[in-house]
């Protein structure tokens, strides 16, 4: 029972890792993607305090999404693999 608690606190564990990760990897990504496009259109690098609060805002809902969408996914595949029985070759 002891080792059963364990595990899911580690998975718990692995699945703030992984949106913190990917808020992280969605920030980077929406900044640059930002600053590429004023650049472009715009010929300047307009980064006010509302831009980057827009930018923290979608990531971090980017990031919690994705995060939780593929920690679900992983959950199912993983109910599956223990109730369906092994094929024989």
């Amino acid at each position: 029972m002891l080792k059963n608690k364990k595990n899911q606190n580690i998975n718990l564990r692995i699945l703030f890792l992984g949106v913190i990760y990917l808020v992280i990897c969605c920030f980077i990504f929406f900044f640059i993607a930002s600053v590429v496009i004023d650049l472009v259109f715009e010929g300047k690098v307009n980064l006010t305090r509302e831009v980057i609060i827009d930018i923290i805002v979608v990531s971090t809902i980017a990031g919690a999404a994705g995060g939780l969408g593929s920690w679900i996914f992983a959950k199912i595949d993983e109910r599956k693999a223990r109730k369906s029985p092994p094929s024989d070759p």
